[in-house]
């Protein structure tokens, strides 16, 4: 019984400094309608100014705290206030979820690259007051502990009565329901809204400096992850109260110290020796599902600035042909190492496309992309090689890929079932819950789990020797163990799924989950099972999902265990997904090339010129090196607010002179054919060829637009501003309008008839 209140005094400890991490969430999101993500991020960063202020400069500690908690914290959080979010306004769910990805990885690859950028460097805070504690109940409490309880009573009982008995609290609290509103009533939300993230920045910052003497040393992943373990206290007061919110932390804290308790600190059951670290997921996700069920909405495609064109078949094969076609035409002038990079973008674009059909099509959210690709991965080796392992064979067969797919597919809607009450956000963070419980409880297991499903027995402990190598396909008689023909195989894959994808988004099914995407409760009243809808879409987006991972995971050839298994791969692959075009198909080759051009490419490009011109090696490697490496992916997800519908429609606008001048495209293309032939030739060099390739890009459909000027005149005109539907009511109707509005639609223009007197 002794032990049981130790542990319960530990517990109550722990979960004190969660409930300040939980309300720094709740003060942000009930007063911006914005889930911060990166709200562990700008905990780490933190932590880690605090140890530059005490610990590398040695300032004492109450100026290194108020520096970090009052000065620095709060400014960050006004910082990504005013540059970031002010500008998600008027955008989807998606947008407002992935630009705080975006900025959690922006902040941990700027702390990367600080202090952990030469080595390992061991950062050790120290508690406050050092090793100095008192007993309680035979149990050692340190004053720094005693501290974390003092303070997250103090901060939940001030931050209740300034959220709902001060003017200050009311005015936050309305800028998220009806800014209109509260500005007619005389209030100011720029302001509120910016003491909130203040508040919730300062909280985060307080609560990173409590919970760092817990990692020893300090890592900008983990610490990050352990102000994660927050989130459920966050979800279980419904990110709004303040003391349900308090009571969820409490909670949370004791599950993690009696589970230290029972498992003897985990050392009983080896076999889930990971399960404390997947607590907090478990009650993430189980807090998920016991939130009340929510309501059917009406449309509201009119109050966000997405907007997805939809191609037609024909224009989608005759795509599908072209990338292929190009693809052969580059490897066969890249060298090895490029096309192994070419080949890695590939794979991720394979991966992306699940979300295109998830997200971009149906509206919902799946932040364990790779989970799926671990889950196929699985699946294969189970069905493939067994216990030998695929180090064994020679070929991954199409048996076994097809076992991994269905498998995926069948996990994916058993996700489904327990999540289809749940949408946007909350769905997002239970996938992201589902992912962290796979990988800390199956990928990471190292002891044997042996299992019999159906008289089939199988056992996973796959990273048991801590790699796993993915064998190539062999298929038909076509070796596909090259690195240039797994290229070609994966192009073709790419192009076969993204013509079924449009044709798929082009039939009756194809508009019923856009019709539930747009307004469930329409979709409802005309008799529609949204229910059916939803695990269907969920099934098929998994098994795209596990056909991408598999081949992901061959490119790769070897596979350690935390192999972007971790949930923070699938934050990035989601955040460029969107930055892409998430409802275009090449808004998912984007973000595959994109992810591979910006982590590896561009850095080798920087290393190459800075070794050419070593009097500018600190601009090339030092500067804009390292900034591409740990923070450029990132900083594109930012600025995804001033462009929410993604990459792929800005490309799809600047190409669109291209369809007014065929002769002069035409003549175009055949030039870059004939300058490709000459670099195959040897007569011009690859680099040249690549830089007149980009050059022509982007300054020849501007020649045509200004060659043709009358031809795009109207057109551009009501792109820059005017909508289609207001014509007729605020101008008259002119000739050139049909042109412009047959266009959009995708239907024949056979010239220009007269206006309507």
């Amino acid at each position: 019984m002794q032990d049981f209140l130790a542990y319960t005094v530990l517990g109550l400890c722990l979960g004190s400094v969660y409930a300040i991490a939980a309300t720094g969430l709740v003060v942000t999101y009930s007063t911006s309608g914005v889930f911060n993500v990166a709200h562990g991020a700008v905990a780490t960063m933190s932590a880690l100014v605090y140890w530059q202020l005490r610990f590398g400069w040695h300032m004492a500690t109450p100026i290194a705290l108020v520096l970090t908690i009052v000065v620095f914290a709060p400014l960050l959080g006004m910082f990504l206030e005013i540059l970031v979010m002010r500008g998600l306004r008027g955008t989807s769910e998606v947008t407002r979820l992935v630009t705080p990805v975006a900025v959690l990885l922006a902040i941990n690859g700027a702390a990367t690259w600080i202090w952990f950028r030469k080595s390992n460097r061991a950062l050790v805070p120290q508690k406050f007051f050092g090793e100095r504690h008192i007993n309680v109940l035979g149990q050692a409490v340190y004053f720094h502990q005693i501290i974390g309880v003092g303070l997250s009573v103090l901060i939940a009982g001030a931050l209740f009565v300034v959220l709902y008995r001060t003017r200050l609290g009311v005015t936050m609290r309305a800028t998220v329901d009806d800014r209109s509103l509260l500005m007619l009533n005389g209030g100011r939300p720029d302001r509120a809204s910016l003491a909130s993230w203040a508040i919730g920045a300062a909280l985060a910052g307080l609560a990173g400096v409590l919970l760092s003497p817990q990692l020893g040393a300090l890592q900008v992943f983990a610490l990050t992850l352990l102000v994660f373990d927050a989130y459920p206290a966050a979800v279980a007061g419904r990110l709004r109260s303040v003391p349900l919110t308090y009571v969820g932390a409490m909670v949370l804290g004791l599950s993690k110290l009696y589970f230290d308790w029972v498992s003897d600190a985990g050392q009983r059951w080896l076999v889930l020796r990971n399960l404390r670290n997947a607590i907090p997921a478990v009650l993430l996700f189980v807090a998920l599902l016991l939130l009340p069920q929510d309501r059917l909405r009406g449309a509201v495609v009119s109050r966000t600035r997405e907007r997805f064109k939809v191609p037609t078949l024909r224009q989608a094969v005759l795509w599908g042909v072209v990338l292929v076609a190009c693809v052969a035409m580059l490897q066969s002038l890249m060298s090895g190492s490029a096309v192994i990079s070419l080949a890695n973008g590939i794979s991720l674009s394979l991966l992306a496309l699940s979300l295109v059909l998830l997200t971009g099509y149906a509206g919902e959210i799946n932040l364990a992309v790779f989970t799926f690709a671990g889950i196929a991965v699985i699946a294969a080796w189970q069905f493939d090689v067994g216990p030998t392992g695929l180090a064994t064979k020679q070929s991954l067969s199409v048996m076994a890929i097809l076992l991994a797919v269905c498998v995926c597919a069948l996990v994916g809607g058993l996700i489904a079932l327990p999540a289809l009450r749940l949408r946007g956000l909350y769905l997002g963070l239970a996938t992201f819950a589902f992912g962290i419980i796979v990988y800390q409880l199956v990928i990471l297991q190292i002891q044997p789990l042996h299992f019999n499903l159906f008289g089939w027995k199988f056992t996973v402990n796959l990273f048991s020797t801590g790699s796993l190598t993915v064998p190539r396909p062999n298929w038909f008689g076509i070796d596909f163990g090259g690195q240039r023909a797994f290229l070609m195989l994966m192009t073709v894959m790419f192009a076969i799924i993204g013509v079924g994808l449009i044709a798929l988004r082009r039939s009756a099914y194809g508009r019923m989950i856009v019709a539930m995407k747009d307004s469930p409760a329409a979709c409802a009243t005309l008799g529609l099972n949204i229910t059916r809808l939803k695990l269907g879409v969920f099934m098929l987006s998994s098994a795209i999902a596990g056909l991408g991972g598999l081949m992901w995971a061959a490119q790769r050839r070897t596979l350690p265990n935390n192999a972007d298994f971790d949930g923070f791969a699938s934050l990035t692959l989601f955040m460029i997904a969107v930055v892409g075009g998430i409802g275009y198909v090449s808004g998912a080759l984007i973000a595959g090339i994109f992810l591979s051009l910006l982590s590896v490419v561009m850095p080798n490009i920087f290393a190459k010129l800075g070794s050419d011109y070593p009097s500018l090696h600190w601009l090339f490697v030092t500067v804009l090196g390292n900034f591409t490496h740990y923070v450029g992916p990132a900083m594109i997800g930012i600025g995804l607010g001033k462009n929410p519908s993604g990459i792929a429609q800005q490309v799809m606008d600047g190409f669109r002179p291209l369809r007014k001048a065929p002769v002069a495209t035409a003549a175009w293309v055949v030039s870059l054919a004939g300058l490709w032939l000459l670099t195959w030739r040897g007569v011009l060099s690859n680099w040249n060829f690549a830089l007149i390739c980009v050059v022509s890009v982007f300054l020849v459909p501007r020649l045509i637009m200004s060659v043709f000027e009358a031809r795009f005149a109207d057109e551009e005109r009501l792109v820059a501003g005017e909508d289609l539907d207001l014509i007729g009511l605020e101008r008259p109707f002119r000739a050139s309008d049909r042109q412009v509005l047959d266009t959009a639609l995708g239907l024949p223009v056979t010239g220009v008839p007269h206006a309507p007197s």
